[in-house]
């Protein structure tokens, strides 16, 4: 009479085991598609934490590995040398780099006119509800010196918008003003210190700014800054896009998704994001303020910013962040969205 032991049992189910990995035909459970995506600590890569917060992004299959970057140009340096695979940043980074021969596309959008101009004491009088080239150049001959506006590195999007608001709009005389290009964290410390008269910035920078010091106040929303200022994107690589085009697609639905549930629940939203942005150090109620702010404008469709992305490009080249600019067409992939949003 054959006995059966723990042994011999365990031992049998692994060579049945073995036989049926091996048998023609045998499902096994595929292997998660691993994508690192970079972004920048600002409230338009909320859909992106989200994606990662509600699990979607595992349950599709994917594995994701998210990575901080303290601006544009520097997450587009790891995106060109391949050390990140996507990127929720300003779209400006990424033309200039297109530009310059980086392989990298335009798969979906995510937010737009997120920047505002925000200053605070003496520069903040001066300016009034109008700023204007006069006020400008009054502050200087009152004061003594520039008022120094803080901003990201040159070709970011707060740094092209804030010289469009400044040179194309108010029509500042470049003498009468100092840009300083700083993190963005480094950006709001300055600002409220009191080493900064102003700075571009976006949600939830303005939020919390403004709830530190009620005097801060917004010289410029980012309709006026640049009317339909492109924002943030989703970018990817060439290589990345070829060789998993289901994963991005599940991506790119998933992130679709997302922009629909800020709309519908803000503050079920920044329970979520709070965990990445805030760090749990942040009030969700912040964020969910954040989220109804004037520079929370959420958009996936990539379609919908061509026109102002155009113009971007086109005044990109006039201050000297690109040597020259390259067809919309090249530098936006529609197909992963349009496959999405079906």
């Amino acid at each position: 009479m054959l006995r059966l032991t723990r042994r011999s049992t365990l031992a049998a189910l692994a060579v049945l085991a073995s036989a049926a990995a091996a048998m023609p035909g045998t499902v096994r459970a595929a292997d998660p598609v691993k994508l690192e995506i970079g972004y920048i600590p600002i409230l338009a890569a909320s859909p992106l934490f989200i994606v990662d917060g509600q699990g979607w992004a595992k349950d599709a299959g994917i594995e994701l590995k998210l990575t901080r970057f303290e601006s544009g140009p520097h997450a587009i340096q790891a995106m060109a040398a391949g050390k990140i695979d996507l990127l929720y940043a300003g779209v400006a980074p990424v033309l200039v780099a297109r530009t310059k021969g980086v392989d990298i596309s335009v798969i979906a959008n995510s937010a737009v006119e997120e920047m505002v101009v925000a200053a605070r004491g003496p520069f903040a009088k001066a300016m009034g509800a109008t700023p204007t080239a006069e006020s400008f150049k009054k502050f200087a001959a009152d004061t003594g010196r520039k008022p120094k506006i803080g901003t990201q590195p040159p070709g970011s999007v707060p740094d092209t918008v804030l010289k469009h608001w400044l040179f194309k709009v108010v029509k500042v005389d470049p003498a009468d003003v100092e840009l300083v290009p700083m993190g963005i964290e480094k950006t709001q410390q300055a600002l409220l210190a009191g080493a900064l008269d102003a700075a571009t910035i976006r949600e939830p920078t303005v939020t919390v700014t403004q709830q530190m010091d009620p005097n801060v106040a917004l010289l410029a929303t980012g309709a006026q800054m640049f009317p339909d200022q492109p924002g943030t994107v989703v970018a990817a690589r060439a290589e990345v896009l070829k060789k998993n085009p289901d994963a991005i697609k599940a991506l790119v639905k998933a992130h679709i998704r997302a922009v629909d549930l800020i709309a519908k629940d803000p503050a079920g939203s920044a329970k979520i994001v709070n965990n990445y942005l805030g760090k749990g150090l942040m009030e969700p109620a912040t964020l969910e303020a954040a989220f109804k702010g004037p520079g929370s404008k959420f958009v996936a469709d990539p379609h919908k910013v061509v026109p102002a992305v155009e113009q971007m490009m086109a005044y990109t080249k006039e201050i000297g962040s690109a040597t020259e600019t390259v067809p919309v067409a090249e530098a936006f992939d529609f197909s992963f969205y349009d496959a999405a949003a079906k």
